[in-house]
Parts: C-alpha cells; structure tokens; sequence
C-alpha cells in the first residue's frame, strides 16, 4: 500500500495544471522584478500554490486593467484614481456617451479629442488622453485630488472663478463618488508608482 502510495504521489502533478493570472507576470516584468525559480511540481507562482493550500483568492482586476496601469505609471498618476474616475464616468463603458456629449471611458469632449487627434470611443486611446489631462491637473493644483477632479468635471475656469469647488450640486458629487471609489482600487496601486506621492498616500488629501 505504502508502494502505490508513492507512486500517486509522483504523478500527482500531472493532472494539476498550473494557470498564473497575465496581470501578474506583466506587473513582475514592468517593475524589473525577477519571477521566483520554479519548482519541481509548479510554475512558481503564488497563485499556484494559493490554490493548493491556501482559500486566498487572487481578486479580480477590473475591465482595462492593462490600459489603465500602463498610462497611471507613464504619466505617475495613481492607479486607482484613473479606474475611479473611468468608474464614475462611464461604468467601464467604452461607448458612453453623456447628454453633454462627452465621450468613451472618461468621458472625453469634443475638443479634447480634437485637440489630441483621437477617437474617444477607442478605448486605449482614451485612457492615454484622459489621464494625461489628470495627471495635469494635478500638477497644477499641487497634488490636490479634490481640485483636479473639480476642474476635470467643471472646468479649470470655474475652479478659478469660485476659488476651489464650484458650488455645482453635479461637481461636488463627482469629487465625492470618484474619491469614495477609489478606495476600492487602493489595492491596485503598484508601490513603486507611490513612491513619489506623499500627497496621496495621506487619505486623497
């Protein structure tokens, strides 16, 4: 009995197939990191050996992950205020569009698009333009999120004229449900990607 006992155990790991989540690798590429050396019986990846001994359950990244970590890390905007904002604007939406016209995943206008020589409704286009303008605003409010989501959905003009937040009813809701949203993307965000950001890393200001 002992026998075959041993000998299941040395073809167990012919019927466990091993699935890495994409995400995963790409992220260990992208930030320099250098994959665990692989085992006998497995790829060497956490969620390998997750599934095997442990209930933890990898949790499941939003639509356009991808996109989303690719253009936060090249413009350094946090990770989870770009999936807030595509959240609030549009619900993942690429073909949203407002009764002000605005277009795609954050909601981009008319002019935006022109002005960035793109097509609103390509997804990957639209992230690049949304969060550079994001990433502007920020700069240009020192950091402050409240004052860039502001002008992101008012206007820099009004955030002017009023000194801070319009006393727009649909303004002052939009800061409220993005930065209550991005909370739940917190986990996202890369940690290298925060390294340089104080201002966030203290409650979205």
């Amino acid at each position: 009995m002992r026998k075959h006992f041993f000998i299941s155990l040395m073809f167990f790991p012919a019927f466990v197939k091993a699935t890495p989540e994409d995400g995963m690798l790409l992220n260990l590429i992208a930030s320099g990191q250098k994959p665990s050396s692989q085992s006998l019986f497995s790829d060497g990846t956490t969620e390998w050996r997750g599934g095997l001994f442990t209930d933890t359950k990898t949790p499941k990244k939003p639509k356009f992950y991808d996109l989303a970590l690719r253009y936060t890390r090249k413009y350094d905007v946090p990770l989870s205020l770009v999936l807030g904002i595509i959240e609030t604007e549009s619900n993942f939406n690429p073909n949203a569009v407002s009764h002000k016209g605005a277009k795609g995943l954050m909601q981009l206008m008319d002019m935006n698009s022109r002005h960035w020589k793109i097509d609103p409704f390509i997804p990957e286009q639209n992230i690049k333009v949304g969060t550079a303008m994001i990433s502007r605003l920020l700069g240009k409010y020192q950091g402050n999120i409240d004052l860039a989501l502001a002008a992101y959905n008012a206007g820099e003009g009004n955030v002017r004229k009023y000194r801070g937040i319009p006393p727009y009813r649909e303004t002052q809701q939009y800061v409220i449900k993005v930065k209550r949203k991005m909370r739940k993307y917190d986990d996202y965000n890369p940690p290298q990607s925060l390294e340089n950001y104080s201002l966030f890393l203290k409650k979205h200001n």
